[in-house]
């Protein structure tokens, strides 16, 4: 059912999800683009509607994370229109580059990346995106989607896949690294979570996701994730493992990075980059560890994309 949310003068129907119609919509605090910025939400993300102010919209996450985005970044829907999108064919995108739509009637004989075939995208998009596949033949190498605010256009083939047999594979962990380490050298943003930039607890959620796993937004949330590892020996450290580091004084955690192997884990600081646990290795970095936690097969279970009733 919509609500009806009266703020002052301002009255407006607000309804009970939401859809990213952007590639990139920002999270903040509070309503106003003066906020800061808590996270991200990618483009086909749904979320749940909470409330409406000047243009802002009060938002849930997938993973429970509560904050404001622009309207324009969104495209509202009902509970029927969800349903629709729910039981639409999907595809989500697989490329760890950002890839582009672009206009349906492009000429397919015409090269990706020349001058013209550029002036044709009508839409950029990064990993994790989620779109309606169209059953339209647009050339072998092509593939037909509607973006969350109707629009159609074409994209590669190659960039996308069933978001179905996606989210049904086993978790491989040496793909998360692979994800995280093809990220080197991305910069650091505060609040970032896709793969135009990112902090430390975006690189290990995104990296996952990769993989289908929502893990919780921030690093003292992921430090409550899967199960605890003994700290005193790396030689039990599995790839994969989530490394948290912090005061260790207070105990207050406030970085995360992701064990790759051979006492060495990557991380966003700064940059993506990987640095060591060694304190005589050369690229040692002294960071206090606080914590270490695995996705266990329960966990990742749990986390599976899967299994969210929301997809």
């Amino acid at each position: 059912m919509a609500l009806l949310a009266v703020f002052g003068s301002l009255e407006a129907e607000v309804l009970p999800w939401a859809l990213v119609r952007v590639s990139v919509a920002h999270v903040r605090e509070n309503p106003g683009h003066a906020s800061e910025m808590g996270s991200q939400v990618i483009m086909g993300t749904p979320l749940k509607v909470t409330s409406e102010k000047n243009g802002w919209y009060g938002i849930e996450t997938p993973e429970g994370y509560r904050g404001y985005v622009i309207g324009n970044s969104l495209k509202l829907l009902t509970e029927d229109d969800m349903r629709r999108w729910r039981s639409s064919d999907r595809a989500v995108v697989t490329s760890i580059d950002q890839t582009y739509i672009y206009k349906p009637d492009l000429d397919p004989d015409r090269g990706v990346g020349t001058k013209n075939f550029r002036l044709q995208r009508i839409s950029d998009v990064v990993n994790g995106s989620v779109l309606e596949i169209l059953p339209v033949k647009r050339g072998e190498d092509m593939v037909s989607v509607r973006l969350p605010d109707g629009r159609e256009g074409v994209m590669r083939s190659a960039d996308v896949e069933n978001l179905i047999e996606w989210k049904q594979r086993a978790t491989d962990i040496d793909a998360v690294i692979d994800f995280a380490t093809a990220l080197m050298g991305t910069p650091y943003l505060w609040g970032g979570t896709s793969t135009k930039s990112m902090d430390c607890s975006g690189l290990t959620k995104i990296a996952y996701l990769s993989q289908g796993l929502i893990l919780p937004r921030n690093a003292s949330q992921q430090a409550k994730t899967g199960v605890s590892i003994p700290m005193a020996d790396r030689s039990a450290f599995r790839k994969g493992d989530l490394l948290f580091f912090g005061n260790k004084d207070t105990g207050r955690i406030n970085h995360v990075g992701m064990y790759i192997g051979n006492d060495k884990f990557i991380h966003c600081a700064g940059r993506v980059r990987v640095n060591s646990l060694d304190q005589n290795a050369p690229d040692y970095m002294a960071l206090s560890l606080l914590a270490v936690r695995r996705l266990d097969p329960n966990t990742m279970k749990s986390l599976s994309l899967a299994v969210h009733p929301w997809f």
